[in-house]
């Protein structure tokens, strides 16, 4: 009697080790597949979006001019040059413009 006893235990021992091992497995694997999910969604979250990236590259540009333009028309106002200083800044806002834009897309490249 006391064999067949230790035998069913032994049975039902090995039972639940297998049934433990399985479980130990489908959790580390929940685990790893969780683990990747949340590694793309902040990898999603990190990168800008496109639209976010044609305001930013438009702002760019556009602030080069306006600051020339500005920059030009107060000098040319205070000098009493009209136009002179206005067209030689805007020029200027309009390359610098240009650089921060190429400058941002160079970065966002990386």
């Amino acid at each position: 009697m006391i064999d067949k006893s230790e035998k069913e235990d032994q049975k039902d021992m090995n039972s639940n080790l297998q049934k433990t091992s399985e479980l130990s497995k489908r959790i580390s694997n929940f685990g790893k597949e969780n683990y990747d999910n949340h590694q793309k969604e902040s990898d999603n979250l990190n990168s800008p979006s496109p639209i976010g990236l044609a305001f930013r590259l438009s702002t760019d540009l556009v602030a080069g001019l306006i600051v020339g333009g500005v920059m030009g028309w107060s000098i040319d106002r205070w000098l009493g040059t009209t136009p002179w200083f206005l067209i030689v800044f805007f020029i200027l806002g309009i390359t610098a413009g240009i650089f921060n834009v190429l400058k941002t897309a160079k970065n966002l490249n990386k």
